[in-house]
């Protein structure tokens, strides 16, 4: 595979992950506004704590950045992920808020529930088919 090709390979492959462990970021903070809590907030947490752990790893650098500049990627231009660049540059500037906030949320929800502030349905949740 040319360089080129395979570099275009590696920026899709960190363009995915971006936008899965955006859409699970995302997840957490409307989850715990809404106060759901179910698998779907447990993979999310679960997917950006791992990145989080592999990026401190790394020393805050992303892996998949020496494997770009080894096919040809200009320092650190693999971030570039196809965002617009003041975006793409400041990821853990927002996404760290935005993720604290979201745990905070749920952990305000959870300290709520064990009170008992929650009890039955929440609003805008349907009980399951044969609950009652």
């Amino acid at each position: 595979m040319p360089r080129r090709m395979t570099l275009a390979a590696i920026r899709g492959l960190h363009s995915a992950v971006f936008l899965v462990e955006l859409a699970s970021i995302l997840w957490i903070v409307i989850t715990g506004l809404t106060g759901r809590r179910d698998r779907s907030v447990a993979v999310a947490v679960a997917l950006v704590a791992m990145e989080g752990v592999v990026w401190v790893g790394n020393a805050r650098i992303c892996p998949l950045t020496p494997l770009a500049e080894r096919y040809g990627a200009v320092s650190g231009s693999v971030s570039d992920i196809f965002l617009p660049d003041p975006i793409a540059r400041t990821i853990p500037q927002w996404s760290i808020p935005l993720i604290t906030f979201g745990l905070l949320l749920h952990a305000r929800g959870i300290r709520r529930d064990r009170r008992g502030g929650n009890v039955g349905p929440r609003p805008g949740l349907q009980p399951a088919v044969g609950a009652e």
